[in-house]
């Protein structure tokens, strides 16, 4: 199997870098995808996280990147997707791929308020934060919980609650996810990893 891990604007982070050792085994392959093509960043806040991002890569090219990942993919795969990394696979869901994807698990995608015309081909758990500037939380996932394919939860966490680098980092809310997508053979198991992911 082989597990995609879509990056924020931050990148390849020490975080990443733990998730990918905590779920890498003999078994399972997992490649990162981000917008500085492997490069570690250091940035001192969001806002120059996102400057970088629009400069160094942009909303279209990161598209494009992860759309590649996923089409050059034989073996089953399953995609993680963080802020950015997440709106763009969702972009990725309804285009047709030789392997189809399992699963497609995205946390926060912001940017996903302005694609609510996706069809996805694939199964996609979608995990949206307490709150959004530019869009209403509530309305958005009740559009996208009537999409076929699309299972939408609401969390008590702000966008980011997973990265350490993000001013609404909660370790409680980061803990009890991780310890859901560490749960390799869930991940290919929509029905019980949404379960799991609901508590």
């Amino acid at each position: 199997m082989r597990i995609l891990i879509s990056t924020d604007i931050f990148g390849v982070t020490a975080d990443i870098i733990r998730l990918v050792g905590s779920i890498n085994n003999e078994h399972v392959i997992v490649e990162i995808v981000d917008p500085y093509d492997g490069e570690i960043k250091c940035f001192i806040n969001e806002h120059s996280a996102y400057k970088a991002f629009l400069k160094e890569c942009g909303h279209e090219r990161y598209f494009d990147k992860i759309h590649h990942a996923v089409s050059s993919s034989v073996e089953d795969l399953v995609i993680i997707g963080f802020s950015a990394g997440a709106s763009a696979a969702w972009r990725v869901m309804d285009c047709c791929f030789k392997a189809a994807p399992l699963h497609f698990i995205g946390f926060y995608p912001g940017q996903i308020r302005n694609h609510l015309n996706v069809i996805p081909q694939y199964p996609c758990t979608l995990i949206f934060p307490n709150h959004e500037e530019h869009f209403n939380v509530s309305q958005v996932s009740d559009v996208l919980s009537k999409v076929d394919k699309v299972y939408c939860i609401n969390t008590e966490f702000g966008h980011g609650f997973m990265n350490p680098l993000s001013a609404h980092y909660s370790s409680r809310g980061a803990d009890a996810f991780n310890a859901v997508i560490n749960q390799i053979s869930q991940l290919t198991d929509v029905t019980m990893l949404r379960r799991l992911l609901q508590r």
